[in-house]
């Protein structure tokens, strides 16, 4: 799929005839170019199935790094983004017009800003998937395993995930309390569907406005103002996903035991990840 919409883009560019605006930067950051959107996200996207293969090869049940149940359970993420997607675009879009809107500019209707924007509701989720999958279903499963607290996997990869986001100190405490926020959620529901949700409703929003405002996803220093905002929506969303949760699964709080393939999901018990 990936590399389809590669060869997609670059055959467009080059019908065009090229230019500038069809070509890509050093940096792989201009989130007006479509080849650099599909640089940037496809990267991290490509570690999706390398952590679903090396779940597998690495001796773990087929299908566990999904979920408890051993299956993506769709439940879990359509209903909940029906009502996250919306809270996150028009939290972030206040903030980006509160806080942002001075490097607004208007990239025009055309074939470019259409492709990017392709690319960015395309990979994106991709993008997002992959790294609960590395740094919250891997890391719980495989620390889970060895360690008798859930609090290991969750904030053994916290540093990790860090180091892969180049922000300032406040920038820096903003995506701590993400990473441990989504690594709660996997522990609650058993599986990493939640956390994709929110993950995608926070950067999906996040680079639909980038083609408007670039200096959007410039990672440096964080106005405090920012990081209260954020902090704010991510834990306000986490504790309304985790009392949603409670509320419509009768199956209260985790649990260790591994339901046989065979049982309804209605009878599984939430389990560590």
């Amino acid at each position: 799929m990936l590399v389809s919409l590669i060869l997609a883009t670059a055959a467009i560019a080059e019908h065009l005839g090229g230019g500038v605006g069809w070509s890509t930067t050093d940096e792989f950051t201009d989130p007006t170019r479509p080849l650099d959107m599909v640089a940037m996200l496809g990267s991290v996207a490509l570690m999706l199935p390398a952590a679903v293969l090396g779940s597998r090869w690495g001796g773990g049940a087929p299908g566990i790094i999904h979920s408890t149940s051993r299956r993506i359970r769709w439940k879990l993420i359509w209903r909940p983004a029906a009502v996250v997607f919306p809270i996150y675009t028009i939290s972030i879009a206040a903030t980006f017009l509160l806080t942002g809107a001075e490097g607004f500019s208007w990239p025009g209707l055309n074939l470019r800003t259409t492709a990017v924007l392709a690319v960015i509701i395309i990979l994106t989720p991709l993008q997002c998937a992959a790294e609960e999958y590395v740094f919250r279903g891997l890391a719980q499963q495989t620390l889970g395993t060895w360690l008798k607290s859930p609090a290991w996997g969750i904030l053994v990869p916290v540093p990790f995930f860090m180091i892969g986001h180049e922000y300032g100190w406040l920038g820096q405490i903003d995506i701590a309390v993400f990473a441990i926020c989504m690594g709660l959620l996997v522990w609650k529901s058993g599986g990493l569907e939640l956390p994709i949700v929110l993950h995608t409703a926070n950067n999906l929003s996040l680079f639909l406005l980038s083609p408007f405002n670039p200096s959007i996803l410039e990672q440096g220093d964080v106005a405090p103002s920012r990081l209260l905002i954020s902090v704010t929506l991510t834990i306000v969303m986490t504790a309304a996903t985790w009392v949603w949760l409670s509320r419509t699964d009768t199956r209260r709080g985790p649990a260790v035991a591994e339901p046989p393939r065979d049982q309804p999901e209605e009878a599984a018990a939430p389990v560590v990840v």
